[in-house]
C-alpha cells in the first residue's frame, strides 16, 4: 500500500508536469508549406490587387486619350501660328520653345505607347509620338525662315501621323 499511495501523492506532481509541456507540434515541412502557401495567396492577392488598379488607370488614360490628343494638337497649332505672326526678332526664340513642348509631347506619347501595349491605344498613341517628335524637328527648320517651314519635309509624315491619330479618335464609341 505504500507504493500506491506513493504514486497517487506523486500523481498531480507528474499531471501538473505534463500539463506544462508544449503541445505536439506539426511536423517541419506541414509547417513550412502552409506557410508557403500563406505567403502564395498573400502574393495572389496583391497581384490581383495591383492588377485591378492598373486595369482603371489604363481605362482612364484611355478615357483621356483622344480629349488630350485634339487639345494638344490645337496648342501645337495655336503656337506655330504664333510664331510665323510673331516679330521676326522673336520667331527663332518661338520656334525653339515650340520644338521643345513638342518633344516633350513626344515623350509623353511614347511612355503612354508603352503603357498601351497590346491594347488598341498603342498604335495611335505611336502615331501620336512620332507626329510630336516630327513637328518638334518641324520647327527647328521652320525657325530659320517661314519658306524653311512650308517646305519642309516633315509636313507630309506629320499630316499622315495626324490623320492616323484623329481617324482612331473619331472611330471610338461616344462614350470614349
Amino acid at each position: 500500500m505504500r507504493k500506491e499511495s506513493t504514486i497517487l501523492f506523486l500523481l498531480p506532481f507528474f499531471l501538473g508536469a505534463c500539463a506544462q509541456l508544449p503541445p505536439p507540434t506539426v511536423s517541419t515541412g506541414a509547417a513550412i508549406a502552409t506557410a508557403r502557401s500563406e505567403a502564395a495567396q498573400n502574393t495572389a492577392q496583391l497581384a490581383e490587387e495591383r492588377l485591378a488598379a492598373i486595369t482603371a488607370q489604363r481605362h482612364a488614360a484611355e478615357q483621356k486619350f483622344c480629349p488630350d490628343w485634339q487639345e494638344s494638337l490645337g496648342l501645337v497649332r495655336r503656337d506655330a501660328v504664333g510664331c510665323v505672326q510673331g516679330p521676326g526678332a522673336s520667331q527663332s526664340t518661338c520656334w525653339d520653345a515650340v520644338s521643345r513642348w513638342a518633344a516633350a509631347k513626344g515623350d509623353y506619347y511614347s511612355a503612354l505607347g508603352r503603357f498601351f501595349q497590346g491594347s488598341p491605344y498603342a498604335e495611335p498613341s505611336l502615331a501620336a509620338e512620332n507626329f510630336f517628335r516630327d513637328t518638334a524637328r518641324w520647327a527647328l527648320t521652320c525657325r530659320d525662315s517661314t519658306e524653311n517651314c512650308l517646305q519642309a519635309a516633315q509636313r507630309f509624315p506629320m499630316q499622315a501621323e495626324k490623320e492616323s491619330v484623329n481617324r482612331f479618335c473619331t472611330s471610338l464609341p461616344a462614350s470614349h
